[in-house]
């Protein structure tokens, strides 16, 4: 499955450029991007799709491996920090991409 990267264009917001994120229940972390498009990343998606590769090769996630600690915004990116001590720092324009609601994904 490739991942669709949204383009900005010039004189609009960055579609790629978070002005919130909040929290969605007690298992999601919601993101409302620069065009108002909303994205919600249920934590144990959020750590399966973590940049480090390895998350995503894992047989089972634990309690721990699913909880964050930690979210924040930052320059480079989404910074996640997991009850495991796992970090992860998910880069904007590729959490963007990770949207699976039906307007990202055509319906599917």
């Amino acid at each position: 499955m490739s991942k669709k990267l949204i383009l900005p264009l010039l004189g609009q917001p960055d579609p790629n450029a978070p002005k919130d994120v909040h929290l969605v229940g007690r298992y999601a972390v919601g993101v409302t991007w620069g065009d108002n498009h909303g994205s919600i990343y249920p934590f144990d998606k959020l750590r399966r799709d973590c940049p480090c590769g390895a998350c995503a090769t894992l047989a089972t996630l634990t309690e721990a491996m699913a909880w964050p600690t930690e979210i924040k915004k930052e320059d480079a990116g989404l910074r996640v920090v997991w009850a495991d001590a796992h970090q992860s720092l998910y880069p904007y324009a590729e959490l963007r991409a990770l949207c699976r609601c039906a307007g990202c994904t055509g319906g599917h």
